[in-house]
């Protein structure tokens, strides 16, 4: 009975989106630009960013967990030369507690730009994890991880719009492992409303030069969606998705594994939408992704060969004034046999000063 409900559900929503010429959807998952300095201009980039995050899970696979506090992130934006910028700067976050530790990481970026393409080499600042769903890399990374360390290349124009990094996280030491990980999303209208989607993730424990463990993730995909205008403007997405896990000690599972992902967004307007999620997976596992779709539990012997995963929410995304926004989700979790819940809120504000050699302005 609940295969038959979630195939219920996969069908609804695809009768749901088969009008055409609808309204794109641009400010949910996909990803970005970096926004560059006028050229020969400096300017001085801030934001401040206040966040909570709550889920009430009770599954092995994804511990419950709550992140509440703010982060800052400030640098200078020198438009150097014609096509080509520096960053300097630091980031900043700090958990709401007394007894915690505030994290501050350095902000430096050589970024190339050329129409609609771009380069950064040094400090990344992902949006939307890079484009990626779900199983792919977990939402809580959006707040845990916002900056990152390596290389990235995005394109976005009418053609394509692809975000391809790698992002080092650890260093190979005499003590220490070297970690990376990898991949990105693409996105090529093909014919009318239907694109066709890709996904890749990649993670990486090794190095040559010290005795000890050398372990991959793999996990990625291809999908199609379709742009309708149900209720104005909505979005379905389905990907078919595989994983390899490779040399992780006691694994019980299978080395390979798949799984079908299934995800409706409906927007009346610019700042509500709906969206709900169906997953079915077998023996799936991807290193950074959400534990909900994965077969191995957190706790690294819980194994369901079999999972599936619902999800329906709502959204309320509000522009203030330049620039200043807030968002707030609300979720309703079906763990395969359980039930939980979650949320999220977050305020961005923004301000950036503009410097030249004759004035400073505010923008």
């Amino acid at each position: 009975m609940r295969i038959n409900k979630n195939w219920l559900f996969v069908f609804l929503i695809v009768a749901m989106t088969t009008r055409v010429h609808a309204q794109s959807i641009d400010w949910m998952g996909q990803t970005a630009l970096a926004p560059t300095a006028v050229q020969g201009a400096v300017e001085w980039k801030n934001q401040f960013t206040f966040y909570g995050d709550n889920n009430e899970f009770f599954e092995p696979f994804r511990v419950r967990e709550t992140l509440l506090g703010q982060q800052f992130n400030s640098f200078l934006d020198a438009s150097v030369k014609q096509n080509v910028d520096l960053w300097a700067g630091a980031f900043v976050d700090h958990q709401s507690a007394q007894a915690v530790t505030t994290n501050i990481q350095p902000i430096f970026s050589f970024v190339y730009h050329e129409g609609g393409s771009q380069f950064i080499f040094g400090t990344l600042l992902p949006v939307y994890r890079h484009g990626l769903i779900e199983p792919m890399e977990s939402t809580a990374l959006e707040i845990t991880r916002p900056i990152e360390y390596g290389m990235e290349f995005i394109q976005k124009d009418s053609f394509i719009n692809l975000d391809s990094f790698l992002d080092w996280q650890q260093i190979l030491t005499d003590v220490n492992r070297e970690i990376f990980d990898y991949g990105g999303s693409s996105r090529l209208p093909i014919c009318g409303d239907f694109t066709l989607l890709g996904q890749l993730h990649g993670y990486h424990v090794g190095g040559e030069q010290y005795d000890g463990i050398v372990r991959n993730n793999l996990a990625g995909g291809v999908g199609l969606g379709l742009d309708g205008n149900f209720l104005c403007s909505s979005t379905l997405e389905v990907f078919g998705l595989g994983s390899k896990d490779t040399n992780r000690p006691n694994y019980p599972g299978p080395a390979y594994g798949c799984g079908l992902y299934t995800k409706l967004l409906i927007c009346p307007d610019h700042q509500w939408q709906f969206f709900g999620i169906s997953w079915f997976g077998q023996d799936f596992e991807s290193e950074e992704g959400d534990g909900n779709y994965n077969s191995l539990g957190t706790d690294g012997i819980t194994y369901e060969p079999s999972r599936t995963y619902e999800e329906l929410g709502v959204r309320r995304f509000v522009e203030i004034e330049n620039g200043v926004t807030f968002d707030f989700e609300l979720r309703s979790n079906w763990i395969d046999a359980s039930w939980g819940n979650s949320f999220r809120f977050m305020a961005f504000v923004p301000f950036d000063v503009t410097v030249d050699n004759k004035n400073s302005k505010t923008n």
